[in-house]
């Protein structure tokens, strides 16, 4: 890897992300998650994000975890 790869809406699902695109972009659009841009000017240019911000984020969201969450 050299830090400039990108990532579309499927490889977000592959990396783990379970949320809808709905609430995904309404994550994005709050801040709360990195935020994505088009490759494109078309306004049908599919979003990506880059990779290493996606896994920073989930680092970040694995630490923030709660201690006293139930065990299944």
């Amino acid at each position: 890897m050299t830090g400039k790869e990108v990532v579309n809406w499927r490889g977000l699902k592959a990396l783990g992300i379970p949320y809808s695109r709905t609430h995904w972009f309404r994550l994005c659009s709050s801040g709360e998650a990195p935020q994505f841009f088009k490759l494109g000017r078309h306004r049908n240019s599919p979003p990506v994000w880059w990779l290493h911000e996606i896994i920073e984020w989930l680092e970040a969201r694995a630490k923030t975890k709660p201690a006293d969450a139930p065990r299944k």
